[in-house]
């Protein structure tokens, strides 16, 4: 790819920017890479967050028009922020421009990934103080969080040489790779 890729981040909830900005600009802010474009774009629709298989349900149409309009708009991908991968295979059959589900990308990710491997399950990480996850996963060589929103654990569970596999992270640097895309390119 010559030029500098444009890519859109599916927020995959109806929450209102004003609500979900103070943790998704920290990721944006992470994830940002020189010479990319990464615009975070809300779908608007559906539920107010996804915590079950029936959230997902309720998303994916939204994730598919919107993930439509971003490609009508000149976005060379799209990545959903969400492990459950609402809409990413119906959204697939609707564009031809990549789409990247946060959840899949970390599941392929794990699969070459040092062992013992301990997934961090959005409850686990809801429910658990940084203490009890830093427990959790002291016998692992590679941590994967099981949800989106979680980035700022990475250095906290990091320690002892641990690989953390953070879902937009990974997702966005198998995009580029999948757009033939690199810094110096």
């Amino acid at each position: 790819m010559r030029r500098n890729p444009r890519i859109a981040l599916i927020g995959p909830t109806s929450a209102p920017w004003i609500e979900i900005e103070p943790d998704v600009a920290p990721d944006l802010a992470r994830l940002a890479r020189p010479g990319v474009e990464l615009r975070y774009v809300l779908t608007g629709a559906g539920p107010r967050s996804i915590t079950s298989e029936e959230d997902e349900r309720a998303a994916a149409p939204h994730v598919v028009a919107t993930v439509t309009r971003c490609e009508q708009e000149g976005f060379d991908a799209a990545i959903v922020d969400c492990t459950g991968d609402p809409g990413v295979a119906e959204a697939r059959r609707s564009v031809g421009i990549p789409v990247l589900g946060a959840g899949e990308a970390v599941r392929r990710a794990i699969e070459s990934s040092p062992a013992p491997v301990i997934v961090l399950s959005g409850d686990v990480l809801r429910s658990s103080s940084r203490d009890e996850l830093i427990a959790h996963v002291s016998e692992a060589r590679t941590v994967a969080l099981g949800g989106t929103g979680w980035s700022h654990l990475v250095p906290v569970l990091a320690g002892d040489g641990r690989v953390v596999l953070d879902p937009l992270d990974v997702a966005l640097e198998q995009c580029l790779s999948q757009l033939g895309w690199d810094q110096e390119g």
